[in-house]
Parts: C-alpha cells; sequence; structure tokens
C-alpha cells in the first residue's frame, strides 16, 4: 500500500471523525464515526515521517508545513470570530502544527547523528524558541492579553499548545525511527497506543466510571491501535504525485464548511 493509498484512507477516516466532532451534538451522527477517526492522526504522522525520510528538501517541506499551519490557525480565529454561535465550540484543529513539530524534531535527530557539535546548535535554538514561546504565551494569557497570546501560537506552535498535544508530536519521530523494521516498529506502536491511552481507560473505570464510557464513550484514543494494520501494508512506494496537495487543502478546507454548518443549526 502506497502513502498516497494510506493518506486517502486517513482523509476519509478524518471526515468521519470530524462530521462526529462538528455534527455530533444533533445526535444524528454516531459516535462510532469518532472511533474509526481515531486512526487517522497515526497515519498521517507516520506518512509524515516517510515523507521526510523521502524528500528532495526537507528545508521546503518543513516551510510548506508551517505557511499551511499558518493559514490553518488564521483561517480557525478568523471563522470563529464571523460565526462565534456554534454548538460545536471552537476550531482546536491544526494537525499541521502537530506535524511541523514532529518533522522539526526529525531533522533535529539526523542534525546530531549527522554532526554532534551542529546538531546541538540546532537542538538549544529549537528547544529554546519553543521554550520562550511557551512560557511568554502563558504570560500573556495571565496578562489577559489573550489576542497577543494567540498569535504567538500561531507564529510558535508549541508540543504543549498543538492538536494532540506532546503525544502526537514525537508519535512521527518514532516512526522515523523504527521505519526500518517494521517487526519493531509494531512493537512500538502496541506499546505506544495501549500503553499510553489505556491506563487513563483503566483508571476512569476504577473510579467508577461504567465500563462503556470508560473505554467506549469517553476514553477511545487506544483504537488508534487499529491502523496498525494499516501501516504495516505500507510499501514504501509514494503513490500518485498528482494529488500531492489533496491533504493540504482538504484538511482546512473541510473542517471550516463542518464548523460554518454547525454554526447555522439549531442546538
Amino acid at each position: 500500500m502506497s502513502s498516497f493509498a494510506l493518506k486517502t484512507i486517513a482523509l476519509f477516516l478524518m471526515l468521519l471523525d470530524h462530521l462526529y466532532q462538528f455534527l455530533g451534538f444533533t445526535g444524528m451522527v454516531p459516535i462510532w464515526f469518532t472511533w474509526l477517526g481515531r486512526l487517522s492522526a497515526p497515519i498521517f504522522c507516520f506518512c509524515m515521517a516517510q515523507g521526510l525520510a523521502h524528500t528532495h528538501s526537507r528545508k521546503i517541506y518543513l516551510l510548506r508545513m508551517y505557511l499551511f499551519s499558518l493559514a490553518m490557525s488564521v483561517g480557525n480565529l478568523v471563522l470563529t470570530a464571523l460565526l462565534p454561535g456554534s454548538p460545536s465550540g471552537g476550531i482546536p484543529n491544526n494537525i499541521f502544527a502537530t506535524l511541523l513539530l514532529g518533522a522539526a524534531i526529525i531533522v533535529c535527530m539526523e542534525q546530531m547523528a549527522a554532526d554532534r557539535q551542529k546538531g546541538q546548535m540546532i537542538w538549544m535554538y529549537f528547544i529554546g524558541i519553543e521554550l520562550a514561546g511557551f512560557f511568554l504565551g502563558d504570560m500573556l494569557t495571565r496578562a489577559g492579553q489573550t489576542t497577543a497570546a494567540q498569535i504567538l501560537q500561531i507564529l510558535i506552535p508549541t508540543p504543549l499548545t498543538v492538536e494532540g498535544g506532546v503525544f502526537f508530536v514525537i508519535l512521527g519521530p518514532l516512526f522515523y525511527y523504527f521505519r526500518f523494521s517494521k517487526k519493531k516498529l509494531a512493537i512500538m506502536y502496541l506499546v505506544f497506543s495501549l500503553g499510553l491511552c489505556l491506563p487513563s481507560s483503566i483508571a476512569w473505570y476504577l473510579l467508577g466510571m461504567s465500563a462503556w464510557d470508560a473505554f467506549f464513550g469517553v476514553q477511545y484514543q487506544w483504537m488508534m491501535v487499529f491502523a496498525l494494520p494499516l501501516l504495516w501494508r505500507y510499501n514504501g512506494q509514494k503513490g500518485k504525485s498528482s494529488f500531492k496537495y489533496l491533504f493540504y487543502f482538504f484538511y482546512p478546507l473541510h473542517i471550516w464548511i463542518l464548523y460554518a454548518v454547525s454554526a447555522f443549526l439549531p442546538q
């Protein structure tokens, strides 16, 4: 299965997930849409790692991801300002920023392996920017400067503020590190998805939540483990290159459309 095929599957599953996210309040979208959607983000992280390994220019790859992250964040702010009444809430989605940070970490890892001294400088530069962005954003938020904090978050996305958080930021680099061994990658993914997700479901169950809510109604991120059979079938091929920007444009457009639709529907 090529990376294009994987991305196409992930696009469809992502659409189901976002249908539930933005229109679930209507009662017309079943919860299993978002269960299936748990598979999409890991697949995109996997494809990012593979894409970065085979790209002709990592600088262009990172720049493209950054520009789309900026555009997505600005579009989210503008749309929620124009249509503030959506029952679905705001638009927290921007996987571009998550993938960007994962890709940046991979580049830092590679630089460290190629030239330790230069790699250390790049790591320090990257970590310094991230820490400065996070703490300055926190200070602005505490001071009531929410607009300035939002702008800073757009310009400098950090692992604690992007969609999926640290969890999905580090998943891409892990896929990259284990890309040469399907067996090791599978073990890593099983440990990562079940070892980090199931404990929270178990904890909620032990604290008195029903088994359904603990594993299927509230805490169901562990279902991402079912993406493994699809990742296992990856054949190392790129697939159709003519649809290179399909994901880049489909992702923000379908989210904005779904949000706009939700804003005009009665609660």
